[in-house]
């Protein structure tokens, strides 16, 4: 058993630790074991550790079997099946990946990916850009939602699809603020 102040500076180093990880995970929903342990610069076993606390307190989950780890909102809200994971990834790690490709490099067929995609898109997950005939998928990253809204709203405005009043009515409920 630790002597008393070093139990309470252990207590302590974790109290702070721990919502640390869990913001993290909150920022970047589908954080890799591996991410999580650079960022924090942690061996293997006290993340483990920490983790399992965290999982076992409701506020983080996992797919245990990829060590890849949500918040518990995220669960709530965006309940991301394994196929759109694998989507999700694919479309990380090879931004602006066409449908066709998409299909290639996950061995999902291109009906399943379509719906899945839309699913995406309707989360604000996944962003997609067409070209021509082909379509580019992009993952949106929490922290660029706003921006992503803010430049959509401006481009509804300047295409003069809505005036001006409705424009900062809009934003303010995306961004919050009072200005004009």
């Amino acid at each position: 058993m630790l002597p008393m102040n070093l139990k309470s500076k252990s207590e302590k180093l974790n109290n702070d630790l721990r919502p640390k990880i869990v913001n993290y995970i909150q920022i970047h929903p589908g954080s890799p074991f591996s991410d999580i342990q650079t960022i924090f610069d942690l061996p293997e076993s006290t993340l483990r550790y920490h983790l399992r606390y965290l999982e076992k307190n409701g506020e983080i989950y996992s797919d245990s079997k990829k060590r890849i780890y949500y918040p518990t909102e995220h669960k709530e809200k965006n309940r991301i099946s394994n196929t759109q994971m694998s989507l999700i990834n694919s479309i990380k790690k090879h931004p602006g990946i066409t449908q066709k490709e998409l299909a290639a490099k996950t061995k999902i067929n291109r009906l399943t990916i379509r719906k899945n995609i839309n699913l995406l898109v309707e989360n604000e997950s996944v962003t997609i850009t067409r070209i021509g005939n082909e379509v580019h998928h992009f993952y949106i990253y929490p922290e660029e939602l706003e921006k992503i809204k803010t430049l959509r709203l401006i481009t509804k405005l300047v295409q003069d699809k809505i005036d001006e009043d409705t424009y900062w009515d809009l934003r303010r409920n995306f961004i919050g603020g009072d200005e004009k």
